[in-house]
């Protein structure tokens, strides 16, 4: 896999139409979006499309991945999103009528991820994510990583989701223990316990 390959990363949210407050619903999914950008940088940053989606390039998959499950660490409380991820080269079309059309192969694949993460959910209700390249081979691979990493994230307590996220962000578990009102040990317990160390250990492997 060519590390220098683009990935075009679409966000939606998921049962938008359900939500009463689309005011709240968009501030909520920006506030998200720009936690993720915070911690995973992209290289085009996430900006609103039409509807409840939201558009951002990746440098890399590897980028991209870590992005999406940085997004599975935020705290709950808001929309759920689910992402579509597309490599490829990206492009602008030029437009008098708008700044900058997105277009290319990244774009197409994408899109093509994002409608079949939303299909897969009536399979595998955790499911968050999916990627779709020119490789089916690296696909499978891919979608295996993430079909196991949803499931994981799924399955985090609130707390154990908070201390991952922590230890993500740069804080030691000693610090972690400190700010929640616990040992270091059982900080350290949970984190194990719970999946979560794998889970930041992947995410420190895809550094």
């Amino acid at each position: 896999m060519n590390a220098t390959v683009p990935v075009a990363l679409i966000a939606d949210v998921i049962d938008s139409r359900s939500h009463t407050d689309r005011k709240h619903v968009q501030r909520s999914a920006e506030d998200a979006l720009d936690a993720v950008a915070n911690i995973v940088p992209p290289a085009e940053a996430f900006h609103a499309t039409v509807g409840d989606e939201f558009q951002a390039v990746y440098a890399s998959r590897n980028d991209a991945l870590r992005a999406t499950l940085f997004a599975g660490l935020l705290p709950q409380l808001g929309p759920l999103l689910r992402f579509g991820l597309g490599e490829g080269r990206v492009d602008g079309v030029p437009s008098r009528t708008s700044d900058r059309i997105e277009d290319g192969p990244g774009w197409w694949h994408a899109r093509e991820a994002i409608e079949t993460v939303e299909s897969q959910q009536r399979r595998f209700a955790f499911l968050r994510s999916w990627y779709t390249s020119d490789s089916p081979d690296q696909d499978l691979a891919t979608n295996a990583y993430l079909l196991t990493r949803d499931q994981l994230l799924a399955g985090l307590s609130v707390r154990a989701r908070d201390y991952a996220r922590g230890v993500v962000e740069g804080g030691s578990q000693k610090s972690i223990a400190e700010a929640h009102g616990v040992s270091q040990p059982a900080v350290s317990k949970l984190l194990r316990d719970s999946g979560a160390a794998a889970l930041i250990e992947g995410f420190r492997m895809l550094t």
